[in-house]
């Protein structure tokens, strides 16, 4: 399935709304407005579940509670539609403006892939020319 974002709790809604904007084709949701945020503050696994029903590879800073849980459903051939980890020490937080940036740039090299069980690191954007 190609790439489409699913960001949690932990990025800013305005990450998404940037990207709509200034690029259109990408399809990115804020869990907090997705599906009425009806999944805010639900576990992991049902965030995961839902993600995968929608084709949504999930985009979160989560590092410690989702790698036992993929490794899990892995163990027991359970899918997933992708997830993307940031790392605080790579893409602060609250710079909403580098998130948009590299979310752009991974988008434009891995949205062909198929994005089924595929998990990856955002990493900072190249510099703009």
């Amino acid at each position: 399935m190609p790439l489409a974002f699913l960001l949690d709790e932990h990025i800013s809604p305005k990450v998404a709304e940037r990207i709509a904007i200034e690029r259109p084709d990408i399809r990115i949701f804020s869990v907090r407005v997705w599906r009425g945020g009806t999944f805010r503050g639900q576990t992991d696994a049902t965030l995961l579940m839902a993600a995968r029903e929608e084709g949504l590879s999930l985009v979160t800073y989560d590092c410690k509670t989702i790698p036992p849980l993929l490794t899990e459903w892995g163990g027991a051939g359970e899918s997933h539609a992708g997830v993307v980890f940031v790392d605080e020490r790579t893409i602060a937080q609250g710079d909403i403006g580098v998130q948009v940036r590299a979310l752009i740039h991974h988008w434009e090299q891995t949205h062909t892939w198929d994005w089924t069980n595929l998990i990856s690191f955002l990493r900072t954007p190249p510099e703009r020319r």
